[in-house]
């Protein structure tokens, strides 16, 4: 075993260190062959080049040993360089060492003599040319760029609206304070035709744009960070021209071209570096306008998201493949910023959906319970009305006997105030009978137009006795309501008997249906002179009072029947003055309810 001394001995061939030493501090590798082909001297940059260890075995330091791994050729040509038949050159040898480092090695022998009885020897001068491209690069460069990843990051994060992500990518791309790309494109992904589609851009259209934005941008003098923020309330917003550019702009991946190349591999593509592009690429730099584009996919754990393109069109710059490759950074950020807004808007709509099913269960149970008191009710009426109707009937009955014997004027006027009341009594049964009869009904889907019309038909021969005209417009569409049609038609049919009978003289009503929103409508609209109009509003709030205990029986049962059907019922009065009743119940469509019988009793 020997160990190496490490820059102890003077450059070789050298009567000092200087030339060493200068070589050393511009970051060269340096090592010395003896005669037989053993390295006796090296540096540090050396050792962590060629894998040398200045403690390991003797044999270790054979230059055919170490030239066995990294195959520079100089251990085949040794015995020509240390006669000094030639100076070995190797150049550009990309090449990985013994302990797996990866190397673009840059290396030289040649041959020396240290003194007239010296022996021959060897100075190797050894350099991995990557190492020295980043150790060139300004550090306020890799600054740079770690704050621009960072800051644009950080906005990223911030946001799950896919708006604001497309809008930060971009600003990050095109901002002078991000990596400064004169226009950015975007392109989303399209899995289910597998195609790219024109999206959103930003930057200027044209040279006098860009100078009225970027000095206005300069005066403002905001951070990448400030600017990111900014941009986030325009989300979902580009420049018009430029997302009109591209807006019917539609890239198939079903090929060969590069474009599909760069989405299917994940791989950026720099096309002012390439020669020749297909047809498919060359309509797309013939779109944008310049062939120097920089075509960067959008990829989530393995997903296309998209597609980017960037470009120096206003200042025709030459776009550098370490710029393209920090854009692919963003780019990758980005992408996975898009899945995860993906999977938040999902999670909100599966929250939503669950929060209208928590909303619809609530809503039939309390269905089923009014379900369940509207059939008690119905009995209770039932049961009630049939007690009523047999003493009223044989009240009723003797009444109208003794009407018939010898009665005094006065008796006779008693007997006939009795008669009278007895028959309003027996039509207040009759009625509650009707709504308990309906209550035994099932709910089906009702089409409220013929319903309306077919009440409204039953009551022509009344509306002719009286004198009254009430016209029809019904609606051109379907108005399909959920209900019990008995107990529906019951309600409608009071309220038009009602309006008809006690409400309309002297002036005439329209009876309208149509929709309003989500909402099936009925309207009874009144005509009346305008010295008319305060006596037919006074009339309809006696009838219609918000009051139940001053609303009529008739009235009660038919409202608390609409809000059954989670309907509402009211007054009001329209623009042109004129008073109004209006019915409204949830509008259904044909699918939606079950069974989808249509019925309009």
């Amino acid at each position: 075993m020997k160990a190496c001394e490490i820059s102890s001995y003077p450059a070789i061939g050298l009567q000092d260190t200087v030339i060493w030493d200068g070589l050393e501090r511009l970051g060269m590798g340096l090592f010395r062959l003896n005669e037989e082909g053993y390295i006796t001297q090296f540096n540090a940059v050396a050792a962590g080049i060629l894998a040398l260890d200045r403690y390991g075995a003797w044999d270790d330091l054979h230059i055919s040993k170490v030239d066995r791994v990294l195959a520079t050729g100089l251990a085949d040509q040794f015995e020509d360089v240390i006669n000094g038949s030639l100076t070995f050159v190797c150049k550009n040898l990309s090449c990985t060492n013994s302990r797996g480092r990866f190397m673009v090695v840059n290396l030289v022998g040649i041959p020396i003599r240290s003194g007239e009885n010296a022996g021959k020897e060897v100075l190797g001068i050894v350099e991995d040319c990557a190492i020295a491209h980043h150790e060139a690069d300004d550090p306020s460069n890799v600054y740079q760029q770690l704050r621009i990843l960072s800051e644009v990051a950080a906005a990223l994060s911030s946001s799950f609206e896919l708006g604001q992500i497309l809008k930060i990518i971009l600003t990050g791309a095109t901002a002078s304070q991000g990596l400064g790309f004169n226009r950015t494109f975007l392109f989303l992904y399209d899995e289910e035709a597998d195609k790219l589609r024109g999206h959103m851009a930003v930057g200027p259209s044209s040279a006098e744009e860009a100078g009225r934005i970027w000095k206005r941008l300069d005066s403002m003098r905001l951070s990448l960070s400030e600017l990111l923020d900014a941009h986030q309330s325009e989300a979902g917003s580009g420049t018009d021209a430029l997302t009109s550019l591209i807006a019917d702009l539609h890239v198939d991946l079903n090929g060969d071209s590069l474009i599909s190349s760069a989405c299917k591999s994940g791989t950026w593509i720099n096309l002012e570096k390439v020669e020749e592009i297909d047809p498919v690429t060359t309509t797309f730099v013939e779109r944008l306008g310049t062939p120097r584009i920089a075509l960067v996919p959008m990829v989530s754990k393995g997903t296309l998201m998209g597609l980017l393109a960037a470009d120096n069109y206003i200042t025709q710059q030459p776009i550098s493949d370490d710029a393209v490759q920090l854009l692919q950074v963003l780019a990758n950020q980005a992408a996975v910023a898009m899945e995860r807004a993906k999977l938040y808007d999902a999670e909100r709509e599966r929250a939503e959906l669950l929060e209208r099913m928590n909303l619809q269960l609530a809503e039939s149970q309390d269905q089923i319970i009014k379900i369940e008191k509207m059939s008690v009710i119905g009995e209770l009426t039932s049961a009630v009305a049939h007690e009523l109707r047999n003493p009223l009937t044989i009240v009723g009955g003797f009444a109208n006997l003794l009407l018939k014997s010898n009665l005094t004027d006065e008796q006779r006027e008693y007997l006939n105030i009795i008669s009278s009341e007895i028959k309003r009594t027996e039509s207040v049964v009759d009625h509650v009978l009707d709504f308990s009869r309906a209550s035994k009904n099932e709910n089906r889907l009702i089409e409220l137009s013929d319903l309306v019309e077919r009440n409204l038909e039953l009551l022509r021969g009344r509306l002719r006795q009286r004198n009254v005209e009430m016209s029809l417009s019904l609606a051109q569409e379907k108005l399909m309501v959920h209900g019990n049609p008995d107990q529906l038609s019951h309600a409608v049919y009071q309220m038009l008997k009602l309006v008809a009978e006690d409400v309309i003289p002297p002036g005439t009503a329209e009876v309208r249906t149509e929709r309003r929103d989500e909402r099936a409508c009925l309207l009874i609209k009144f005509f009346c002179p305008d010295d008319g109009k305060e006596k037919t509003i006074k009339a309809l709030k006696q009838i219609f009072a918000d009051n139940k205990a001053s609303q009529r029986l008739t009235v009660l049962v038919a409202v608390e029947t609409i809000k059954y059907h989670g309907g509402e019922f009211g007054l009001a009065v329209g623009n042109d003055s004129l008073p109004y009743l209006y019915i409204e119940l949830p509008l259904i469509k044909e699918d939606q309810s079950e069974p989808a019988h249509i019925d309009c009793r």
